[in-house]
């Protein structure tokens, strides 16, 4: 065989050597492509919300799309001069910031000003001493989302007996009737978005360990309730998952304790489920003080959370579009101020997050454009 031959030959094997790795990333890259895409598809509906009086079993879920209004609706709207208040549980997380932007930026086209905005910092004597402050001010409607729905039931029913309409965000206090003390609940499928999650966690645990939770101490939270049936339900499908413990805080920062002593009593669990993403942050730094490596889900998520997710702290997320719920709140609202029936209980579909449709599920959620951080955490791995 000539030399040139043999610096052909060799010159193709080269070649081909250096073609085989951009080739079988070809088919990954396609793959990831295809999981985030599926991962983005919203998961049918759960049936029914929360227990209230006249639906013992919940009432039936309703999509936010049932509402709808005519150039004459809106038209009303801004010629009645109306007003609304937000008396929130905290606005210290993406949430409740995602919350109150849906809501004012849908009452602002419907031309209802809004006349304040509490925050409670997850007290529940303070949200009532905020309550009452609005109900003074008296708005036409009032947003809110009750921290503990059994002990502020008396001053909820306050602001419905001065005849302020009320439509909660996913918690109901006890003994109120939707039609006749509120509204409507507007909530995201919180049961359905903790399921996603802990199957996730299970799944990366190949099926066997120990496991914990970590969720709110009040037990009539409705929808963090609601998540921690969710993860017992994924949970109790593996017979070799054990739920070594259950931990429950009263404000988000005390998880950090919880998890601390958590971690510390069960030196064997391997991953954890909690309620949301800010507990869950502390969560992840108690095991980082502890030195445990353990696989984290939770609910929710933000700009801040987003950077969990990209830096593979948060394994899943099963998270709530809280600005959509916004919209349909608002919505409920123009509709009730019109006179309309407004369902009892409107569902925001659960949303899948996984580090490889972040940027996509990040987009849907905040409305907003990727952080750079977020980005250059993803190094091309999301879609």
């Amino acid at each position: 065989m000539s030399l040139r031959h043999t610096l052909m030959r060799g010159t193709m094997a080269a070649v081909l050597a250096l073609s085989l790795p951009v080739l079988a990333l070809r088919p990954a890259l396609a793959d990831g492509a295809a999981e985030a895409k599926a991962l983005m598809q919203p998961l049918p509906l759960s049936p029914r919300g929360q227990p209230v009086p006249g639906f013992p079993e919940g009432p039936p879920a309703s999509p936010p799309d049932v509402l709808t209004f005519t150039d004459a609706d809106i038209a009303k709207l801004k010629a009645g001069n109306f007003t609304a208040g937000l008396v929130m549980h905290t606005m210290d997380a993406g949430w409740p910031a995602l919350q109150v932007a849906g809501i004012t930026d849908t009452l602002t086209k419907f031309g209802i000003k809004v006349i304040g905005t509490t925050d409670a910092k997850f007290e529940p004597g303070k949200q009532i001493s905020d309550l009452e402050q609005m109900i003074a001010r008296k708005p036409d409607v009032i947003f809110s989302i009750p921290i503990d729905p059994k002990s502020q039931a008396a001053a909820y029913k306050k602001a419905a007996a001065a005849g302020i309409k009320l439509v909660f965000m996913d918690n109901v206090p006890v003994d109120m009737a939707p039609g006749k003390d509120y509204v409507t609940v507007v909530a995201s499928d919180n049961e359905k978005n903790a399921y996603f999650a802990a199957q996730e966690l299970v799944s990366a645990l190949g099926g066997k360990g120990e496991v914990g939770i970590i969720t709110l101490v009040y037990d009539y939270y409705y929808s963090v309730a609601a998540r921690k049936v969710g993860a017992q339900k994924a949970f109790a499908e593996h017979p070799d998952i054990k739920v070594a413990d259950i931990g429950t805080f009263t404000t988000p920062e005390k998880a950090y304790e919880v998890a601390t002593a958590m971690l510390t009593a069960h030196p064997n669990i391997k991953g954890i489920f909690v309620a949301w993403d800010t507990p869950a942050q502390q969560t992840l730094a108690a095991a980082k003080t502890l030195g445990r490596n353990i696989v984290i889900t939770t609910n929710d998520i933000a700009q801040d959370s987003a950077l969990n997710v990209a830096r593979g702290e948060f394994l899943a997320v099963g998270a709530q579009r809280p600005y959509d719920q916004g919209v349909a709140e608002a919505e409920a609202a123009a509709y009730a101020l019109l006179g309309k029936e407004v369902p009892p209980y409107i569902s925001v579909p659960t949303l899948r997050v996984k580090k490889v449709n972040l940027i996509s599920a990040l987009k849907d959620v905040t409305k907003a454009d990727t952080p750079p951080a977020v980005t250059k955490l993803c190094a091309g791995n999301c879609y």
